[in-house]
């Protein structure tokens, strides 16, 4: 059975690090690159199948006013699941436009799944799963996808 060396848990939690920055910082289609070509996202903005999906997402991503958003994780843990490197990292989420952006706007799970390819690891499989505050993440993905902050 394949075990996690301490490189791997290195290298997939640079590449979580990374989705969030991109994504907190408008670059958000550049997303794509950390994602396998067949990848699969699911979650509070709907299911984007194939890098292609991913990118254009991120391409109207960073053409519309998401405000200031900051994405915190921790608590990764790896496992190789029947061969899968298989991941679930916690996360929060904060807002500026929540009634207070010091609290989470979000509160859950990232479950991924990832494939190595040319020597770097990528993202196959990422699932959202809002544990708390699912009903502020379903609004902010309707304000995206009206064309920003309301």
């Amino acid at each position: 059975m394949r075990r996690v060396t301490p490189e791997i848990r290195a290298e997939i939690e640079q590449l979580v690090a990374e989705h969030h920055w991109l994504l907190d910082h408008g670059h958000a289609d550049q997303l794509y690159t950390l994602y396998a070509p067949d990848a699969v996202s699911t979650g509070p903005l709907g299911t984007m199948e194939g890098r292609e999906a991913i990118k254009a997402w991120g391409e109207r991503r960073i053409q519309v006013d998401a405000g200031v958003v900051r994405h915190f994780s921790g608590g990764t843990r790896l496992a190789f699941v029947d061969g899968v490197l298989c991941g679930t990292t916690y996360y929060m989420t904060f807002r500026d436009s929540q009634p207070d952006p010091l609290l989470p706007a979000s509160v859950g799970e990232f479950r991924e799944q990832y494939v190595e390819q040319e020597g770097r690891w990528l993202i196959h499989r990422r699932e959202i799963a809002p544990i708390f505050g699912g009903a502020n993440a379903a609004a902010h993905a309707q304000r995206l996808a009206a064309g920003g902050q309301q």
